[in-house]
């Protein structure tokens, strides 16, 4: 008499079949799922962790506390799968064991061991590249590059031909309308593809402006940017005129442009002057004063609250409150983003055995 198999059995082995195959494929791609699961986290949380530490940079200056500055060097993370499979076969009589038996059982285990390298930022070189005004190539690479130049000329130069952008307001006096002019017309003609910012020679580190194809429509902006400068008007009918950058203070004798650059520590600086502090501190004046800020300040907000705030571009937690710029506050967002990435060029210059991107290494073994 033949034997005859219960259905529910072949139904185990179809299940079983399946699992296994569905385990091997998992170990197949095990590379690949290790980079879908960790580059996004990995990068996420060191962009957050850069931008918090910035901002608590900030805050401990107004606060005049000492602070440092850890610039993620490398990560090693050594990720580990174990996988292990059980099956439990039954004889006899079906009905002898039915539901008494797990057909197949199997168990994965997922290990990730991160080791992570810091590097300080500090010493002689990186307190320079901190404190010394930033390059004109940095002003003349972002300017070029983005879509409005305008709120990068008033945060990055301090002062153009002798026309001055001050930090901050030290008497009634209010700051040279000159200036602002000066960024709306090298804005305008940016926008209009009429100003350029070229490297003359190619990789030598002088700059020029670059005013081209611009009459007759703009031949009056050209003109009125000229005379702020105390340059001479354009020739009629000159295809372009260009303008030798240097970093000095007053570039109208030598008929070029003369700009003076801030230095990141002075962006610093007028961002912690915008701190909104709490009432306690205000009282006990444990925090620095400033003076009434510039043009570029009046703009930036970095607010105070005393419950983690709800929406935060980057928020620390500090003296029994959080500090935080507010997602919706366009202006401080742009300047803050421009800081971090300045600060960050900074340390990565400072410290010539670590490069501006940290090392991410992911040895996977199973």
């Amino acid at each position: 008499m033949k034997s005859r198999r219960h259905p529910i059995s072949r139904y185990r082995q179809l299940i079983t079949a399946c699992l296994v195959s569905s385990l091997l494929t998992a170990c197949n791609t095990l590379g690949p799922s290790t980079i879908r699961g960790g580059r996004i986290d990995y990068n996420q949380a060191i962009t957050e962790t850069n931008s918090q530490q910035i901002l608590m940079a900030v805050i401990h200056n107004r606060y005049e506390e000492q602070g440092s500055l850890l610039a993620v060097a490398s990560i090693t993370a050594s990720v580990r799968v174990a996988t292990g499979t059980e099956v439990q076969l039954g004889f006899d009589s079906f009905d002898n064991y039915a539901g008494n038996l797990v057909p197949f059982r199997a168990s994965a285990l997922y290990e990730e061991n991160p080791t992570i390298s810091y590097t300080p930022a500090a010493g002689e070189k990186y307190m320079r590249q901190v404190m010394s005004p930033l390059p004109v190539s940095a002003l003349a690479q972002i300017a070029g590059a983005v879509t409005d130049p305008a709120p990068i000329y008033t945060v990055l130069v301090s002062s153009v031909n002798g026309i001055y952008n001050p930090d901050f307001v030290y008497s009634t006096v209010e700051p040279d309308p000159r200036f602002s002019r000066f960024v709306s017309i090298m804005a305008e003609l940016t926008r209009m593809s009429r100003l350029h910012w070229i490297e003359t020679p190619p990789q030598s580190g002088n700059f020029s402006v670059v005013i081209d194809h611009y009459a007759p429509t703009y031949t009056a902006e050209v003109n009125e940017l000229l005379q702020l400068l105390g340059l001479p008007a354009s020739k009629a009918h000159s295809p372009a005129v260009i303008l030798p950058v240097s970093h000095t203070l007053d570039g109208g004798g030598s008929g070029g442009i003369g700009i003076r650059m801030r230095s990141v520590y002075r962006l610093l600086e007028i961002l912690s002057a915008t701190i909104e502090l709490p009432e306690q501190d205000q009282d006990t004046g444990v925090a620095a004063d400033y003076p009434p800020p510039g043009p570029v300040g009046r703009e930036l907000r970095v607010r105070y609250a005393k419950g983690r705030p709800d929406r935060a571009a980057v928020a620390v937690q500090h003296r029994n409150g959080w500090f935080y710029i507010d997602d919706n506050d366009k202006a401080t967002k742009r300047y803050f983003r421009l800081l971090n990435s300045l600060w960050s060029i900074q340390i990565a210059e400072s410290s010539p055995n670590t490069s501006a991107s940290p090392v991410l290494t992911v040895p996977v073994s199973r």
